[in-house]
């Protein structure tokens, strides 16, 4: 098998959780984005990729954060895990097809499909079902390989860091962006503003999937030195890439006007000031429409995937281990697809359309957190448990120190995260600010829940004849 590179596998890292369809949620902080951006990527995302990265080189057979945590914390947790990582995304897609609707009625000038709820809806459950059909029929994922990447994250990013820099050099800072009257109290975050502490959860977000690359640390070249750098430099130069256009869009967008489910409006304000033609705001709605696309289809099989496992060691009855020609989790996938169509009828609230954004941005950024607390554990526990098993890569030369103190800040991070996300965003009515903080502690409550109990409840008849169970 061909290994590998360090170049290859920062590509593939970025791949993993790089997007530009955060940027307005980074932009609406003005200068507090630097403060959350480095604290996400450099005390939350790093962490975790760096931990992940040893629990996958310890097992040969170990797959992904389900086995690691299966190995260490028990069967439960292990199938928790997996459990969590698959009702994640429920949420996260409906968010995601959100993201592709604003972007395809920005390409095609259909404002209903940016601002209608109904229109939303119905895009939403259009365009997740046909990625699902598409993926069950197709190999999307080989289909679209690395040029969804290329189309998708980095063309965007270029032109919306270059637009950014360019409008400041030709404007300075704009005195009615968010970026006016710089003072460095302005980097602290301002906690008496406490409405905005839900959108760090969104930035945090932005960091969701870090760890997927390690789960490929066996076939890199040299991974004991070259992971660590490949993931140091692929969180990095999302942090800087993010910063740049998301601080050019705060700049730009005049204060309190940023729509975080739209990435499309601060475009509108470049190419009206540079005199430069529509067409490149349709040109990058595609780009950004089809990256998107993408992403949808990365994601569908995925998860619905390592269920397929869980589900043939009997954690799941025989409907879910279902499979097509081509091996996939047929039924897994579209009970998740239907799962996405109901959760997708929340755009049909009265509610404001970023509100809904945040709040489904908030529990799948919640559900993530609790699978990385297990990591976190496991990643600990390990180090005591099985301290003499080898490990192609290991975090730290010496003793646990490193390891145990990375662990403890993501942890001390994710219980920030956590109190943040019951902070109604501002958009929720005061008269429904109880209502948001039940909705997400029910959501979170009710996924944990229901994993313990049908892992409890497991029939042994459930289990395929082929498949060891996790020890």
């Amino acid at each position: 098998m061909k290994k590998i590179s360090l170049m290859g596998l920062i590509g593939l890292t970025i791949a993993f959780f790089g997007s530009v369809r955060s940027l307005p949620m980074i932009a609406a902080t003005g200068w507090e984005q630097i403060f959350f951006m480095l604290v996400s990527g450099l005390l939350f995302a790093l962490p975790i990729a760096l931990i992940s990265a040893e629990l996958s080189t310890i097992w040969e057979d170990a797959s992904g954060p389900q086995d690691w945590v299966g190995k260490i914390l028990g069967e439960k947790w292990g199938f928790v895990t997996s459990w969590l990582l698959w009702l994640q995304m429920f949420f996260g897609m409906v968010m995601v097809s959100m993201t592709f609707s604003v972007m395809a009625g920005d390409m095609l000038g259909v404002e209903a499909m940016q601002k209608s709820h109904v229109a939303i809806f119905f895009v939403i459950i259009g365009v997740y079902w046909l990625v699902t059909i598409l993926n069950l029929k197709f190999d999307m994922v080989k289909l679209s390989g690395s040029y969804g990447a290329i189309i998708g994250i980095y063309i965007p990013f270029a032109i919306l860091v270059v637009l950014g820099i360019v409008y400041f050099f030709k404007n300075g800072i704009n005195p009615q962006g968010y970026l006016a009257d710089f003072s460095f109290s302005k980097l602290w975050p301002n906690f008496g503003t406490i409405k905005t502490l839900p959108i760090f959860v969104g930035i945090v977000f932005i960091f969701a999937g870090v760890e997927m690359s390690s789960v490929h640390v066996k076939e890199i070249e040299n991974p004991k030195k070259n992971y660590p750098i490949a993931v140091i430099a692929a969180v990095v130069i999302l942090i800087v890439l993010n910063l740049l256009a998301a601080m050019g869009m705060a700049n730009a967008i005049p204060a309190g006007k940023v729509d975080v489910s739209n990435l499309m409006d601060v475009v509108t304000i470049y190419l009206k000031d540079f005199g430069l033609p529509h067409i490149i705001y349709n040109v990058l709605a595609c780009f950004v429409a089809v990256g998107v696309f993408v992403a949808l289809s990365t994601w569908v099989l995925g998860p619905s995937k390592a269920m397929l496992q869980v589900a043939k060691a009997g954690a799941l009855p025989k409907f879910f281990q279902k499979q097509n020609k081509k091996g996939d989790p047929v039924n897994l996938v579209l009970v998740q697809a239907t799962m996405v169509s109901l959760i997708a009828t929340m755009f049909l609230l009265p509610i404001d359309l970023g509100a809904i954004f945040i709040l489904i941005t908030v529990v799948t950024t919640l559900l993530y957190c609790v699978v990385y607390v297990l990591i976190m554990l496991a990643g600990m526990k390990a180090r005591k448990a099985q301290p003499d098993l080898p490990r192609q890569f290991r975090l730290g030369a010496k003793g646990n120190g490193l390891l145990y103190v990375l662990a403890i800040i993501t942890l001390l991070i994710i219980a920030v995260v956590t109190g943040s996300s019951l902070i109604p965003p501002d958009g929720i009515p005061a008269a429904d600010d109880i209502g948001y903080i039940v909705f997400v502690i029910a959501a979170v409550v009710a996924a944990i829940g229901s994993g313990l109990l049908i892992f409890k409840n497991r029939k042994p008849e459930w289990k395929q004849e082929d498949v060891q169970e996790t020890k």
